[in-house]
């Protein structure tokens, strides 16, 4: 995918802005509840629902967010884990229609994050992408698809769009390095099995990072380690266990910005 085509030129100069290098913040408790007004919620939760795409295969469903349009051509980041081992997918947009992906799946590097793509001559809404710098305590909201009703075994699939789900709280930590497969990004958000891959906004509705790993040793992704191999303190330990993870967009920034550099 020549990502140049996609409009993600300039994107070099942003990366760092949103979750610097050398960035270190220190484990620490925040409440979830932060001080955003319902006003506020709604808004970024009509921005949730016009974004956010629901993926399933076969016998699974994940879900996406879309990050860019090309003509008829719309571009859905989501996790890896969703999409990256099943031949069939179905995309279904927030209007409740269901598309084909084009193509394979593209991994980014080796981060849980992919790239998948449909075309519609429907006009959907693209996220728009922080520029920030994400802080512990910050508030957010987390989006997707749940792949079942409540505590029960019962899938969603039937219910397609409708089970979309929107929960709010705060950014919980912001560890030194990278957990394994990109995950860099806790907060206190509740999410479930079928929000992997699904939007997380901050409170002016900018897409900050992508979900994928649930609270309390998530067991898809084994023990907290950094991807060098260390391990945490106990106190960031704690707060790393009672967080859901996600994937700061920087990732997907720094992915376009070295595919778009290649291309020439």
């Amino acid at each position: 995918m020549n990502l140049r085509r996609l409009g993600l030129t300039g994107v070099c100069a942003v990366v760092l802005s949103i979750f610097p290098a050398s960035c270190s913040v220190i484990a620490q408790p925040v409440s979830a509840n932060s001080p955003v007004t319902d006003a506020q919620s709604a808004g970024v939760e009509r921005l949730a629902k016009l974004t956010a795409v629901r993926i399933l295969t076969p016998d699974a469903s994940g879900s996406g967010a879309i990050v860019q349009r090309q003509g008829q051509v719309y571009t859905v980041l989501t996790n890896w884990h969703v999409v990256g081992f099943s031949q069939q997918h179905t995309a279904i947009a927030p209007d409740g229609e269901r598309y084909r992906l084009l193509g394979a799946p593209r991994q980014l590097g080796n981060a849980d994050l992919a790239i998948v793509q449909f075309r519609s001559s429907t006009i959907y809404q693209v996220a728009q992408i922080s520029t920030d710098l994400l802080t512990v305590g910050e508030p957010v909201f987390a989006a997707g698809f749940p792949m079942y009703r409540g505590r029960s075994l019962t899938t969603t699939f039937e219910q397609g769009i409708r089970a979309f789900k929107f929960t709010q709280g705060a950014v919980s930590v912001l560890p030194p390095k990278s957990l394994a497969q990109g995950y860099r990004l806790g907060y206190t958000n509740d999410i479930a099995v079928g929000m992997s891959g699904g939007p997380i906004f901050n409170d002016r509705g900018l897409l900050i990072g992508i979900n994928g790993r649930m609270k309390n040793g998530d067991p898809d992704f084994g023990i907290y380690a950094f991807e060098d191999g260390t391990e945490p303190s106990g106190a960031m330990l704690e707060v790393m266990v009672n967080s859901s993870w996600g994937i700061p967009i920087s990732t997907y920034l720094r992915y376009a910005r070295v595919s778009q550099s290649s291309s020439y």
